[in-house]
C-alpha cells in the first residue's frame, strides 16, 4: 500500500513518482494499493493502472476526524492482508504511524526532501519530533547518498537510497541554437511557491540579466497559490512581455526540448524531478550551490553553473548571464548532463523499490 496525503489532481514530482511506482510494481507482480484523503470522486493527474485499487478516505479538520482517519486506515490495512505500507511525505502524520503500527504491518517511510529541510522549515522541537516518529519506521527511503549524514546516527541503519526514476529522452535540445524566431528560453518548471521553490527570486535574478540578453525570454511552467503575485511582480519589473507563465501540463518533455538553459532557485530539495528530466533532455541548468537536491545533481562546470550560496539574486543572476553568453558552452554542458542521468532509469529504480519491498514482506512473514 502507498500513501499519500492528497492526490487530486495533483501534479508535483512526489505524485507523478507515486502512481509511476504503483503501476510499476503492478507490471512486477504486486498486488497494490494507494490510499490518501481524498474526496470519493478524486482523479489522478497522472494515469494509474487499472489493477491499483485506490482507497479514498475523505478529510475534515480536528482531532475527531483524525481518529476516524486513523481507524479507517487501521481497518483498510487489515482488510486487504497489507503487509507493508509507504508513505509518501508522511509529515509526521501520527494517524498513520498509529494505523500501521496497530495494524502490525510493516512501515517504510519514503523521504522526498533532503533533511536539510527540517532546519529550514522546523524549529527544534518540531525537529524532534518529527525524528522520533522516524524511529517508528522500519525502512527510511531517501532518494540522494550524500543526504544520510543529516540524520540523527539512530536512524542511518534503516536507510535505503532510491533514487527517482529519470526516463530516458529519446530526443535532446538544442541549448546553442536559437527558435524560428531568434530567440532563447530560460525555463523554470515546479510549483509556483516562494517558500521552498523561490520562484520571486529567479524573477528577480531574471530581471537583472534580461537588458543585457534581449534575445532571451523566462517561460515559468507550474501551478500555486502565488501565481497572482508572482505575476504582478513581472509587471512591477517590466518583464511582462518577457515573461511567461503557464499550467502544468503531462506534455511537459516537448517543453524541455525548446528549451535553451534550465533554472531551479529552490531553497532545498528532494530528487528534484523537473531538474533531472531537463538534464535528460540535454539542457544544463542552473541551481543554487548551497541548495541540498540541486547541486548534487548539477555538476559545477560539467552539466551546468552553480550559483554561490543560497537565495541570493546577484549570485544567481551571475551565474544565468555567464550561461546565457556562450552558446558553445551550453551545447557542452547540456550533453554531459544527459549522460549524467542514466544511472536513474526507471527500471533500475522501480527494481530497487520491489528488492526492498520483498525483502520487508519476507522479514514480517519469518
Amino acid at each position: 500500500m502507498l500513501y499519500f496525503y492528497r492526490l487530486a489532481n495533483a501534479v508535483g514530482g512526489a505524485e507523478r513518482v507515486i502512481c509511476a511506482l504503483a503501476n510499476a510494481l503492478c507490471e512486477r507482480g504486486f498486488a497494490v494499493h494507494v490510499v490518501s484523503w481524498d474526496e470519493k470522486e478524486a482523479r489522478t493527474f497522472y494515469p494509474l493502472n487499472e489493477k491499483v485499487i485506490w482507497h479514498r478516505l475523505g478529510f475534515k479538520p480536528g482531532i475527531i476526524d483524525k481518529l476516524r482517519r486513523a481507524k479507517a486506515l487501521f481497518r483498510l490495512i487489515d482488510k486487504n492482508d497489507i503487509r507493508v505500507l509507504v508513505g509518501f511525505v508522511m509529515s509526521g502524520d501520527k494517524s498513520v504511524y498509529a494505523a500501521v503500527k496497530l495494524a502490525g504491518a510493516r512501515l517504510v517511510v519514503a523521504e522526498r526532501n533532503a533533511p536539510s529541510m527540517y532546519r529550514l522549515r522546523y524549529g527544534r522541537l518540531q525537529r524532534w519530533l518529527s525524528f522520533i516518529l522516524l524511529h517508528l519506521a522500519d525502512r527510511i527511503t531517501i532518494q540522494i547518498s550524500e543526504f544520510i549524514e543529516g540524520y540523527p546516527f539512530s536512524l542511518r541503519n534503516r536507510i535505503e537510497v532510491i533514487s527517482n526514476p529519470v526516463p530516458l529522452a529519446k530526443f535532446h535540445a538544442c541549448p546553442n541554437v536559437p527558435d524560428h524566431n531568434g530567440r532563447f528560453i530560460l525555463l523554470a518548471v515546479g510549483r509556483l511557491d516562494n517558500v521552498q521553490k523561490r520562484i520571486n527570486c529567479l524573477i528577480s535574478a531574471y530581471a537583472r540579466v534580461a537588458p543585457d540578453q534581449p534575445a532571451w525570454d523566462l517561460r515559468i511552467v507550474g501551478d500555486g497559490s502565488e501565481e497572482h503575485t508572482l505575476r504582478e511582480q513581472t509587471i512591477k519589473l517590466g518583464l511582462e512581455k518577457r515573461v511567461r507563465f503557464e499550467c502544468s501540463k503531462p506534455d511537459i518533455f516537448t517543453t524541455y526540448l525548446h528549451a535553451h538553459l534550465f533554472v531551479i532557485a529552490s531553497l532545498w530539495e528532494g530528487f528534484p524531478n523537473a531538474l533531472a528530466e531537463a538534464m535528460s533532455h540535454g539542457l544544463p541548468a542552473v541551481g543554487f550551490q548551497g541548495a541540498a537536491g540541486v547541486a548534487n545533481l548539477i555538476q559545477n562546470g560539467k552539466s551546468g553553473w552553480l550559483a554561490k550560496g543560497l537565495d541570493n539574486v546577484e549570485t544567481l543572476a551571475d551565474a544565468l548571464r555567464a550561461a546565457m553568453a556562450n552558446g558553445e558552452e551550453r551545447a557542452r554542458r547540456g550533453s554531459i548532463a544527459a549522460e549524467s542521468m542514466a544511472e536513474y532509469l526507471p527500471e533500475i529504480q522501480f527494481d530497487r523499490w520491489a528488492k526492498l519491498l520483498n525483502s520487508i514482506a519476507s522479514e514480517q512473514v519469518g
